[in-house]
């Protein structure tokens, strides 16, 4: 996957991954690119098209980024069964500590999008509430209590 922004990866001061459940945090995401981008880095994510197997791809990914950016809401994400039912994003954060990567985490306390933002499934709640406590034991998150 190509690094992206306004910045190439050549030109940029750094890079940055996005990490989060895609679903629900679309407007979220977009905010953390343009923030970015008018600071003159670069961003990955891996949600673009790609013929390797996602999870691989996001933590290659995260792998080749300066630093990482893990946003999380009111969901835990697309689970995958093939790694013991673990979300794409609470992988990606795994490759993000085995490779050194400082975590910057956003606990977003509001939702924008009721309709995907919303996790539901009682057993993916508890999930993501065990996730949200692994993040916590790798920095403290900033608590995002409202959108601006």
């Amino acid at each position: 996957m190509e690094t992206r922004g306004e910045a190439s990866a050549a030109v940029a001061a750094h890079s940055f991954y996005i990490s989060s459940p895609y679903l629900g945090l679309q407007k979220e995401r977009e905010q953390a690119k343009q923030l970015i981008n008018r600071r003159y880095h670069a961003y990955r994510d891996s949600y673009g098209g790609s013929t390797e197997p996602v999870v691989e791809t996001c933590q290659a990914d995260v792998r080749r980024s300066d630093h990482y950016i893990l946003i999380l809401g009111e969901r835990y994400g697309s689970r995958r069964p093939e790694h013991g039912g673990k979300s794409v994003t609470e992988l990606e954060f795994e490759a993000a500590m085995e490779s050194g990567r400082s975590p910057h985490a956003f606990f977003l306390n509001f939702v924008t999008d009721s309709r995907n933002g919303i996790e539901r499934d009682p057993e993916a709640i508890q999930a993501l509430e065990s996730f949200r406590k692994r993040v916590r034991e790798h920095c403290i998150p900033l608590d995002c209590q409202d959108m601006p």
